[in-house]
């Protein structure tokens, strides 16, 4: 099997990831790679499933999984994932070190991992709370001063596990069209 070059992009809510993969994608597309894109689990979520839980994260897990393998046997030369595995592993991790997962759970959750699934290169966007807060237009359940704050800090604690090729861009300053320029040229200088 041809294992296409499989990019992760994760981070701050609000720093521009989908928006990055659809751009990043027409781009590449136009130089005349074969590029798929693996969805954001999240946006399909069932309702009956509580949002911000232990179970909702292994639900997203698994439908992540089964999104990347898919495109691991589609004809692409690369694939962009808006938020994938190593997103679900440090959900997992914040769970432990928020005290919703005992070290025991999150182990059990780490054996659900399939590493032949891994991305070759994570990418991560990064913004300040009050960024992610204008972005997103207001306030809201997760998109709030205190969440961003958190997930900023515990990411950036997290970050330091990953054991793949990886980069963090703050896109606070950047125009789309720069922060697209950015993760292409990432792309470029890390693809086989």
């Amino acid at each position: 099997m041809r294992k296409p070059f499989m990019v992760e992009l994760t981070g701050t809510p609000e720093a521009g990831k989908t928006t990055s993969i659809e751009c990043s994608c027409e781009t590449l597309r136009s130089q005349g790679y074969q590029v798929s894109v693996s969805k954001e689990s999240a946006e399909s979520l069932p309702e009956d499933i509580p949002k911000g839980t232990p179970y909702a994260n292994l639900w997203m897990h698994y439908r992540t999984q089964s999104s990347i393998l898919k495109a691991q046997f589609s004809e692409s030369d690369i694939v962009l994932i808006d938020r994938g595995l190593v997103d679900s592993n440090f959900y997992g991790k914040k769970f432990l070190w928020e005290g919703a997962y005992t070290e025991e759970e999150y182990k059990k959750f780490r054996t659900q991992f399939n590493e032949e699934l891994m991305p070759n290169f994570l990418i991560a966007l990064t913004v300040p709370p009050e960024v992610s807060i204008k972005r997103r237009g207001r306030e809201g359940r997760l998109v709030n001063t205190e969440y961003v704050r958190k997930y900023n800090d515990e990411f950036l604690r997290y970050y330091d596990e990953i054991k793949i090729p990886k980069t963090i861009i703050d896109t606070a300053e950047l125009t789309k069209e720069e922060m697209v320029s950015k993760i292409l040229t990432v792309i470029r200088n890390n693809i086989p």
